[in-house]
C-alpha cells in the first residue's frame, strides 16, 4: 500500500496539523495550499517528509498542476480540508460572483480533484472535511452551509459509486476547531452573523477543539479503521461513542 497522502488547505489550521500528524506516523504527506509562505510554514515542521503544491484548487488550471506535480504514483488518501467561509451575510444580498467563487472551492475543487486522482488513488481513500453546517441552516452562513451540504452528498454518491474500484470514501465533522477560519468568525458583526455571540463564548470559555487531537484522531480514521467503517457513516470527532471508538 502507498504511503503517500494529499492534504489540501494544508497551509495552516487543522490542515497543518494533520500533515503533522501524518508525518509523524511516518508517511509521506503532500500539502496543498494557495500560499506558497503559508505551506513553507507547514514543509518546514518535516522536511524529510512534508513535500507542497502551491495552486488554486478552485480552478481547472490548479487541478492540473497538483495532478501532473503528483505524477503517477499511488496515493494512500486524499483529504479535502480547504474550504471558504465567505461570503458571510444575508443570502438576499450575496454577489453572483462571490457565490461562485465559495461554491468553486467547497463544492467544485474537491469533486474534480478527486476525479483527477481516481487512478493514484486505487486501494486508497477520500476524506471530505464535513460540518454542521452541511445539516441545518444558519443565518449568514447561506453560501458555507450550501457548499458543505452539497459535499455531503458527493460523498454519499461517490461512496457507492468507487466502492467497486476499491477506494473508500468518508466523511468527517471536526467540531468547532481553534483556526484561522473561527478567527474570522469571530470578527462578523451580528448583522452579518446573528450566532456571532455562540462563537466569541466559545473562544471565551476553551471551548474550541485542539487542531492537534483532531488532526490525532483524523489519521486513526484514515489509517486504522476498517474500509466499509469508514464509509458507512459520517464520522464527528465530539460524538461520544464514535471518540470512545477511537480510544483517543
Amino acid at each position: 500500500m502507498s504511503q503517500r497522502m494529499v492534504v489540501t488547505g494544508g497551509g495552516s489550521g487543522l490542515g497543518r496539523a494533520i500533515c503533522r500528524e501524518l508525518a509523524e506516523r511516518g508517511l509521506q504527506v503532500v500539502a496543498v495550499g494557495r500560499r506558497r509562505d503559508a505551506l513553507e510554514g507547514t514543509r518546514s515542521l518535516d522536511p524529510e517528509r512534508i513535500t507542497t503544491v502551491a495552486a488554486d484548487l478552485a480552478t481547472a488550471e490548479g487541478r492540473a498542476e497538483v495532478v501532473e506535480a503528483l505524477g503517477d504514483g499511488s496515493l494512500a488518501g486524499l483529504v479535502h480540508n480547504a474550504g471558504a467561509l465567505e461570503p458571510i451575510g444575508p443570502l438576499a444580498g450575496v454577489r453572483l460572483e462571490d457565490w461562485r467563487q465559495a461554491q468553486a472551492v467547497n463544492v467544485e475543487a474537491p469533486l474534480f480533484l478527486t476525479q483527477g486522482l481516481l487512478d493514484n488513488l486505487q486501494g486508497g481513500r477520500v476524506l471530505h472535511m464535513s460540518s454542521g453546517a452541511a445539516h441545518h441552516g444558519y443565518a449568514g452562513w447561506g453560501s458555507y452551509c450550501t457548499g458543505k451540504a452539497a459535499l455531503h452528498m458527493i460523498y454519499q454518491v461517490l461512496r457507492e459509486e468507487l466502492r467497486d474500484r476499491g477506494i473508500a470514501v468518508g466523511s468527517l465533522r471536526p467540531g468547532v476547531v481553534d483556526t484561522p477560519m473561527q478567527a474570522l468568525i469571530r470578527e462578523q458583526p451580528p448583522e452579518r452573523f446573528p450566532m456571532v455571540q455562540r462563537f466569541l463564548d466559545l473562544h471565551a470559555t476553551g471551548q474550541l477543539e485542539d487542531p492537534a487531537e483532531v488532526a490525532r484522531f483524523t489519521a486513526w480514521l484514515l489509517l486504522e479503521v476498517e474500509a466499509d467503517a469508514f464509509s458507512a457513516e459520517e464520522w464527528s470527532f465530539t460524538e461520544p461513542a464514535h471518540r470512545e471508538r477511537w480510544g483517543g
